[in-house]
């Protein structure tokens, strides 16, 4: 009966051994986190293309928005998502900006999604 009993008990323990391991195993998958808003500083850089529309008149549209920032020696350049808010950043074409949004990494590049953008202007130096 002795042998019964400890022989019961180690299949026990076994089970639950596999069923720990196994659950353990599981992770359950958590849901992307929505990308955080990053301020990134840099010179805009605009082009243009003239393209004719339906009626053969030439206007000229923004092709891409691209906004440089770094040091001269590492730059780091950041394309602009050509949304609403992205355009308005093509009012500040050659200025230096300062532009809130979301970063994600597409084909080896950064796209900024702009939530906003306004000029940076240079502070005097007290003398």
């Amino acid at each position: 009966m002795r042998a019964r009993f400890v022989s019961l008990a180690a299949v026990c323990m076994a089970v639950v051994f596999v069923a720990g391991q196994a659950l353990a195993g599981e992770k359950k998958e958590k849901p992307p986190k929505a990308p955080k808003a990053k301020p990134v500083t840099g010179t805009v850089a605009v082009t243009k293309e003239k393209a004719k529309d339906d009626k053969g008149v030439e206007t000229e549209v923004i092709k891409s928005i691209t906004i440089t920032s770094g040091k001269k020696d590492a730059p780091e350049v950041f394309c602009v998502v050509l949304d609403d808010n992205g355009k308005k950043v093509a009012d500040f074409d050659g200025k230096r900006v300062k532009a809130t949004g979301t970063v994600e990494e597409k084909d080896g590049n950064k796209w900024l999604t702009v939530q906003s953008c306004e000029e940076v202007v240079k502070k005097p130096k007290n003398k």
